[in-house]
């Protein structure tokens, strides 16, 4: 009991001076140098992942309107990605269009 007492206090302690994040301002997110748009009507649903198995984070995005899932490939670093012009992924040659609601 003396074990999990030490535990709620320190917990308890951690939450009592934690300090509040501060985050920078938000910037765009770019292909080809122009903040990338993918229309109105929803959300766009960022996923950063290595998508092509080359070592560097890519870009999925997804189309609320469409449902299509768009692919951008980090042709830099991790630490400076740069995306040029985005293909849709694809299932046996027809583009994946995902529903929504």
């Amino acid at each position: 009991m003396d074990r999990i007492l030490s535990a709620l206090l320190a917990l308890l302690a951690a939450v009592a001076f934690a300090q509040t994040p501060v985050f920078d301002a938000p910037v765009a997110i770019e292909a080809n140098g122009s903040p990338i748009n993918v229309g109105t009507g929803g959300n766009a649903s960022p996923f950063v992942i290595d998508w092509n198995g080359d070592g560097r984070q890519d870009l999925l995005l997804g189309q609320y309107s469409s449902g299509k899932v768009r692919f951008y490939a980090n042709t830099d670093s991790n630490f400076n990605p740069v995306f040029g012009d985005f293909v849709y992924l694809q299932a046996d040659g027809v583009d994946i269009s995902v529903s929504s609601g």
